[in-house]
């Protein structure tokens, strides 16, 4: 269950919103409305884009890839880099995940968790000491379990969408 605090970015209208698209997400036969790509909460927009493209992936390509960008390429490109340590990593991807009472699909708390990270530039030191985005793997895990069962690879989709962002700012690699 969400904290109260953590509620605020799921207030009235996206609540139910998210629970409409929670009994869609295993129903490809029952449409999605395409005027949720339009919500005020990113949870909504990202899961009905990722609904309608698993449909329809020509028409709804953009909506969705445009909900999956994660652009820290300038931030990176200074030298910044937001770190945590590998003891607070759980705790701080629990709180971003945090989802009103009634969502209980964890894809959804993935999805929401990446909406909380993805303007934040939080990284974490692997064991070989490589840099982790929080964000990048929210996403990874988000999209391929919202896409499990079909043909889509949600490598090539994340990195397409990571070099299409980095294409757009000097010298960092996606």
């Amino acid at each position: 269950m969400a904290s109260p605090s953590a509620l605020g970015s799921f207030e009235g209208e996206a609540v139910a919103q998210l629970l409409t698209l929670q009994s869609l997400i295993d129903n490809d036969a029952e449409p999605v409305s395409e005027a949720l790509l339009e919500s005020d909460a990113c949870a909504v927009r990202l899961l009905s884009g990722v609904l309608l493209y698993r449909r329809d992936p020509d028409r709804y390509r953009n909506a969705l890839f445009a909900e999956l960008v994660v652009d820290d390429y300038a931030e990176r490109s200074a030298g910044k880099y937001n770190d945590i340590g590998a003891d607070e990593v759980v705790s701080v991807m629990d709180a971003a995940a945090s989802v009103p009472q009634g969502i209980t699909d964890q894809r959804i708390q993935m999805v929401a968790g990446f909406c909380a990270l993805k303007e934040k530039n939080l990284w974490t030191r692997t064991g070989d000491g490589n840099r982790l985005s929080l964000a990048r793997f929210l996403r990874g895990a988000a999209l391929s379990s919202l896409l499990k069962g079909t043909d889509e690879d949600t490598v090539s989709i994340t990195s397409a969408i990571d070099a299409h962002t980095a294409s757009r700012h000097d010298s960092v690699a996606p």
